[in-house]
């Protein structure tokens, strides 16, 4: 029989050796595609949240300033009732404004968290749907508004059921399309055999009726014959501010209630479109930071730039370096390896243009 002879050192070396090649090259095909796999999720994380935070901006800014019939006339005064009618919840007198964060009045906003220094913020003030309409003429104390089922989505703040899509302690809108009264629904019920909402404006709720008594008839500018349309109005602020991870995140606070949108998003820059003719054609002219708007009715556009980054650090090689807002006089190199986009877009008022 022949005789089995084992390797010797010197070949097991080499096989040990191809092994380690082999190995290397299995780890770096692994390594480079974890990494491709990593930079491909960032990148879509990112360019999922950047969408989403034009989407939701855009959607209210087009809407700001719609008031029903009352919306495009310049000669309609628009009344408000409200308690802190100045502050930032409940100017509804205006339906767009913008600040920079150390020009926000944070004082009754109902904003706690603290915005990030040098990011913008915006409001958006406007009706969010068609209403219901006044059956027969107000007294100074109530209003008569027809009733429709199809308005009664989801729940009230009391867990209650809307009557006409109307609850208890809404802000809401009246107009008949030569003037507007904004107040707060102390009560709202059902009545005349189920055909007639009753509402009331008393003072109780936050932040309550200032005006609880309307003069009926001998007051012109609060009397609404039939027809006149009742609808809920809705303030809205977009600001940027530490998420509940410790990260910036988009947050939208509506009503004077906050909530946090997205995470990743740094910095938000907006500039706006005004109409600085003399004779108005609706049309921007130039596009003005909010510190230097003189007349928020002529804004008649509204310019974003909203920096996101990756949820992860690491994903890119080297400190990105990045130049926002695009008209920067100098780019920024990042302190971390977040990858970082930039996504833009302007929105048109619809209520301010023709």
């Amino acid at each position: 029989m022949q005789k089995q002879n084992g390797f010797s050192l010197v070949e097991l070396m080499i096989g040990i050796t191809l092994g380690l090649i082999l190995l290397t090259g299995v780890m770096q095909i692994f390594l480079s595609s974890k990494n491709v796999f990593t930079s491909q999720q960032a990148l879509s994380r990112i360019q999922e949240s950047g969408r989403m935070a034009i989407e939701f901006l855009s959607r209210d800014i087009r809407m700001a300033g719609f008031m029903g019939c009352a919306s495009r006339s310049e000669t309609i005064k628009i009344t408000n009732t409200l308690n802190n009618a100045n502050t930032v919840p409940f100017n509804f007198g205006s339906g767009i404004q913008g600040y920079s964060q150390d020009m926000f009045p944070t004082a009754g906003s109902g904003i706690t968290q603290t915005i990030l220094p040098d990011t913008d913020v915006v409001v958006a003030r406007f009706a969010k749907n068609t209403g219901v309409y006044v059956t027969k003429n107000n007294d100074s104390a109530q209003v008569f508004v027809n009733q429709d089922n199809s308005l009664n989505a989801g729940k009230c703040k009391d867990n209650s059921d809307p009557i006409s899509g109307l609850c208890k302690e809404d802000i809401v809108v009246l107009t008949d399309c030569e003037k507007a009264v904004v107040f707060q629904i102390s009560n709202v019920t059902a009545t005349g055999g189920g055909n007639e909402v009753n509402v009331v404006h008393a003072a109780q709720g936050a932040p309550g009726n200032a005006v609880t008594s309307w003069g009926g008839n001998s007051d012109k500018q609060r009397t609404f014959n039939e027809g006149a349309q009742l609808m809920s109005v809705s303030s809205t602020t977009y600001f940027i501010a530490n998420g509940v991870s410790g990260r910036p995140s988009l947050w939208q606070n509506v009503n004077g209630v906050s909530l946090e949108l997205l995470e990743g998003v740094d910095d938000m820059h907006i500039t706006y479109g005004v109409d600085t003719e003399v004779d108005r054609d609706f049309i921007p002219n130039e596009y003005k930071l909010a510190k230097d708007v003189a007349n928020w009715d002529r804004v008649i556009a509204v310019r974003l730039e909203i920096l996101v980054s990756s949820i992860e650090d690491g994903v890119t090689a080297d400190h990105q370096v990045y130049t926002f807002p695009i008209d920067a006089n100098a780019a920024t190199t990042a302190t971390d390896k977040r990858l970082r986009q930039i996504f833009t877009s302007t929105i048109a008022i619809r209520n301010r243009i023709h």
